[in-house]
């Protein structure tokens, strides 16, 4: 298990420390301002942008949320903030160069184009609907606090620095510390189970089970679709779940649902959006989520099919680094994870308090500073 953890993590990390790089220059370059302007400009171009600009940002389900409600706020029609909401959490710099490591080169490239592809047509179904602004005033408020609550600190950070603008003395500097500290304490522990959740799929799944219960093409993405819906998995953790499953004889097309569907939706986030946007809108945007997933997955077969390419050929196997590469990707990912632990775990401060609270000689000093009135 620790073997087949270690191999996956050194397989990834060097590609996740370069997507944290990217993430955070695109944080610096593209601020709320910015995608605010270009998500007004038309109704269907909007809906363009938002796809657009969704892609490369490394923000998940649950994450995007405060930031979609921010847009929608600011003027952004109810189609650009489907798109957005879609685009966003389905693909990101990191996890298209983690497909890229992990699954090859094919399904890399079919992943952003499905995201895109169901992020444009939801948007564009949803700009045929009234538009509504009810949802917006009704639920903004609380159900931005209610998302925020699950990445709080990313969310924060982000207001934070939209408010203060940013910082002109040093935005590199900025960049790298949203990506390897903000964007990295929220993500970091996903990205491990979802490594941890791969190698537990390599020991325990024997192939000829997952082509026995899985290996129809239907049946394969129905399954994938049901677990992916009500599941909290951001895109860079179903990444090495998806691509061991792959290897174990799951079909790609397969795969590609789960990686589309995972991160898009989730239970606490659909019930945030019927809050926001109304129930007619959040029926658009799982339906079209779960049939253009199954459509683009259907594809992604007859391409592996016709070129004659073995999907589990790539995955975890290909030697795109050389190995002191990998390793020293690993060794800094997991020291920049053990700083993320201990950035959210103050135990200096907490034991700091507690003693102050429950210290016998500080106690007695305070004591004896109260007057006692009988």
């Amino acid at each position: 298990m620790l073997l087949n953890t270690w191999s996956i993590l050194c397989e990834s990390a060097p590609f996740i420390l370069v997507g944290f790089f990217v993430a955070g220059v695109l944080h610096r370059w593209l601020s709320g301002s910015r995608a605010v302007q270009f998500l007004s400009e038309g109704r269907s171009r909007s809906v363009f942008w938002a796809t657009l600009i969704g892609v490369p940002l490394p923000l998940c389900s649950c994450s995007v949320l405060p930031t979609a409600i921010t847009l929608r706020k600011k003027g952004a029609s109810k189609g650009a903030t489907v798109a957005f909401l879609i685009s966003t959490p389905e693909t990101s710099v990191t996890s298209i160069l983690l497909t890229y490591a992990l699954m090859g080169p094919i399904i890399a490239v079919f992943r952003p184009i499905a995201a895109c592809l169901t992020a444009v047509t939801a948007g564009l179904l949803e700009l045929r609907q009234p538009e509504d602004h009810a949802g917006v005033e009704g639920g903004g408020s609380g159900g931005a606090s209610n998302a925020s609550a699950c990445c709080v600190k990313s969310a924060s950070a982000t207001s934070e620095a939209e408010q203060a603008g940013p910082s002109r003395r040093a935005p590199l500097r900025d960049a790298m510390r949203y990506a390897f500290v903000d964007l990295f304490d929220d993500i970091f522990w996903w990205i491990m189970v979802g490594i941890v959740a791969a190698a537990a799929i390599q020991l325990w799944f024997d192939p000829e089970t997952i082509r026995q219960y899985l290996g129809g093409q239907v049946q394969s993405f129905l399954v994938m679709a049901l677990l992916g819906v009500p599941m909290y998995v951001c895109a860079e953790a179903s990444t090495p779940i998806a691509a061991a499953l792959v290897a174990q004889g799951l079909n790609p097309g397969a795969a590609l649902v789960f990686l589309l569907v995972g991160p898009a939706t989730n239970m606490g986030s659909l019930g945030l959006l019927r809050r926001i946007l109304g129930t007619r809108s959040v029926m658009v945007y799982l339906g079209v989520i779960i049939l253009v997933a199954m459509a683009m997955g259907m594809i992604l077969n007859a391409v592996f099919t016709g070129l004659e390419i073995a999907p589990h050929a790539s995955a975890l196997c290909a030697p795109l680094l050389p190995g002191w590469a990998k390793t020293a990707g690993a060794v800094v990912f997991l020291a920049l994870g053990a700083g993320s632990v201990l950035r959210s775990r103050p135990v200096r401060g907490a034991w700091t308090k507690f003693g102050a609270r429950v210290s016998p000689g500080r106690q007695d000093k305070r004591n004896s500073r109260i007057p006692h009135h009988p």
